[in-house]
């Protein structure tokens, strides 16, 4: 039996191509203006304009979409070992050349902590598993679970995993009038300061400057596209009683998560680079995932872990102090 990853589409395809594209766009307006100022005549030199901009990020989009390339591996595992694939090269791992596998760990990824799972080589060498970027990353990890469990009793390696990813409830069966919540005001928050803030500018931008409406418009879709995507993520809040934990969205209305207490296994509080803290769900079957709240105080957070905690649940902070 062979196990084959599979990407997850918004985080490892959407997600960095909206980036790009953002960047792109950044850098041609950068450039338009650029231009205009050569040709109505108030320069000189193209490189008395602001094309400087363009170009460093032009060699950040390509620096990016390289990185991305490398950091999206094609991984299968069977009985034998392990085999990562990127376009730039292909690697094959017998296991017992694996000194240790960490299944939930944190790699600096561009300065960023990112949820991972490690497998550290006798060599030294360590390799991480980006957990956002496979949609079976779950299943993955009762793999690696399972490896270790027959390396710790030198038992031979077989394969045969079933998945039972836990469903969550739905939300209608849960009555948040009598739960605790857990949030802030959003429109006072930085996501939120800067979120209404820059769009507001834009649309500032486009009602006094006419001559540039289109070119202005299209970069105000764009911008509104990436901050309501990018910082509308970070707007989580929270509810809580003695049987579930909800995770709901200031801006976001779909936004209707919901864990049965009995079925999470661990809690973590982190602050991704450059990010809201978070709060990290990872239930009994090993599916992870991070719900930033940027609306959040550190008292409230705080408050969250304590009465999460006093649920029987375990729980990290990695980011209050």
């Amino acid at each position: 039996m062979t196990i084959t990853s599979r990407y997850n589409k918004v985080n490892a395809i959407v997600i960095p191509v909206l980036i790009i594209i953002l960047l792109a766009a950044i850098g041609y307006f950068t450039a338009f203006l650029s231009f205009l100022d050569l040709n109505n005549g108030k320069v000189d030199s193209i490189f008395k304009t602001p094309i400087y901009g363009t170009v460093l990020l032009c060699v950040v989009i390509i620096g990016l979409a390289i990185h991305n390339i490398k950091t999206c591996k094609t991984i299968k595992i069977n009985s034998k070992g392990i085999m990562l694939s990127t376009l730039f090269n292909k690697e094959s791992i017998k296991w017992n050349d694996i000194d240790k596998i960490e299944l939930f760990g944190k790699s600096q990824v561009n300065t960023s902590p990112i949820d991972t799972t490690n497998l550290i080589l006798k060599s030294g060498k360590q390799i991480d598993i980006m957990a956002s970027y496979y949609e079976n990353m779950p299943i993955m990890r009762k793999t690696f679970e399972h490896v270790i469990d027959c390396l710790n009793t030198q038992a031979p390696i077989e394969l045969n995993i079933k998945s039972d990813t836990l469903k969550a409830d739905s939300i209608e069966l849960v009555d948040k009038a009598n739960m605790t919540k857990y949030s802030g005001n959003h429109f006072l928050s930085f996501n939120g300061i800067i979120l209404y803030g820059l769009n507001a500018f834009t649309l500032y931008m486009i009602i006094n400057s006419p001559n540039f409406f289109i070119a202005l418009f299209i970069v105000s879709i764009i911008i509104f596209a990436f901050t309501y995507g990018y910082l509308g993520h970070q707007l989580h809040y929270f509810y809580l009683d003695k049987n579930h934990l909800l995770m709901k969205n200031h801006i976001w209305p779909w936004v209707n998560y919901n864990y049965r207490i009995d079925n999470i296994k661990q809690v973590i509080c982190e602050t991704p680079y450059k990010r809201s803290t978070s709060l990290r769900v990872i239930t009994i079957d090993y599916n992870s995932k991070h719900y930033s709240g940027g609306s959040l105080k550190n008292s409230t957070w705080k408050v969250l872990l304590h009465d999460i905690q006093s649920l029987n649940i375990e729980t990290k902070n990695e980011a209050l102090y």
